[in-house]
């Protein structure tokens, strides 16, 4: 009785392994045009924007005081327009691998020493379980840099979307934290 269970949890655990093997690109293919997605949406809605407020000033014979405000939201739109096709055709995905391929983060470094050490001691083959662990710094990596994006997006529209400018900076602290636990360990799967 104990064997078959035992037979069933393996058979059943292998399993698992497969299906989040096989799941794991599909996830990144998903949040890569969801990214690309949202960078594209913010680019047109910021050059939207600025074609409203340029109609509107030329309707109401207004002077234009915000001109250096309206240069940022150009500036702004064009950058998210271009990071989403960036990340689209994958040209800036591999310059950020480049740039950062001999960053790797603190967790990584430590999970790499206590792997050495385990396998000298007890000449066990963490295999398995070190590919698990790569794919979830891999995600937790994408959480980081994407939770970066938005708060450089709130911190910067600080007089348009109503977040306290404390919160924008708690957020970019901790995901600048997040970056350097987890290194950028997402982009070769966003390839």
């Amino acid at each position: 009785m104990i064997i078959n269970i035992a037979l069933e949890f393996e058979k059943l655990s292998k399993n698992l392994y497969i299906f989040f093997i096989n799941f794991f690109p599909v996830l990144f293919l998903i949040l890569k045009f969801v990214i690309v997605f949202i960078l594209l949406a913010l680019g047109i809605l910021y050059l939207l924007s600025l074609k409203g407020i340029f109609l509107k000033r030329k309707l109401l014979n207004l002077k234009d005081d915000d001109n250096d405000f309206n240069n940022l939201r150009i500036v702004l739109g064009v950058g998210f327009i271009i990071l989403s096709f960036g990340f689209l055709f994958n040209y800036l995905i591999y310059f950020f691998i480049w740039l950062f391929q001999s960053f790797d983060g603190f967790l990584i470094i430590g999970i790499n020493v206590i792997e050495s050490f385990i396998s000298e001691i007890s000449g066990l083959d963490l295999v398995i379980f070190n590919t698990i662990i790569e794919k979830l710094i891999a995600l937790c990596s994408f959480v980081a840099i994407f939770q970066m994006i938005l708060a450089s997006f709130y911190f910067i529209n600080n007089r348009i979307v109503l977040v306290d400018s404390k919160k924008a900076t708690t957020l970019i602290i901790s995901s600048v934290i997040q970056v350097l636990l987890f290194g950028f360990e997402c982009l070769p799967y966003l390839l």
